[in-house]
């Protein structure tokens, strides 16, 4: 059975449109599990979680996001209308990726401890 070359590239192609969202899951999961890791009674911080690692985690998260973003629109600039599903949606889940991140992060600026 032969493959095509279409075939041979079908994960590396998926992976190009959801690493924005795997970027999102990953601060995601790692700052909201500092959060409660930090917030348990064994594990109480003074003054809450760390908000500067959570932070350096996010804004690393967000360039990531960012740079895929700006590859995206380079790809689709470059192609026009002969852009394909898979090129948009790489571009629509970087700028998706971009607001989750910025949205879960307006926590770290309004609580000042653990509850």
């Amino acid at each position: 059975m032969a493959t095509t070359p279409d075939s041979e590239h079908f994960f590396r192609r998926v992976l190009r449109a959801t690493l924005p969202l795997l970027a999102w899951i990953g601060w995601f999961a790692f700052s909201y599990g500092l959060a409660a890791a930090q917030c348990t009674p064994v594990g109480l911080r003074p003054g809450g979680p760390d908000r500067l690692l959570i932070g350096g985690a996010g804004l690393a998260a967000f360039c990531a996001c960012a740079l895929l973003a700006w590859r995206a629109c380079r790809i689709l600039r470059r192609r026009g209308r002969s852009a394909g599903l898979l090129d948009r949606a790489a571009f629509l889940s970087a700028l998706l990726s971009l607001v989750a991140i910025a949205w879960g992060a307006i926590p770290l600026f309004m609580v000042t401890g653990c509850f």
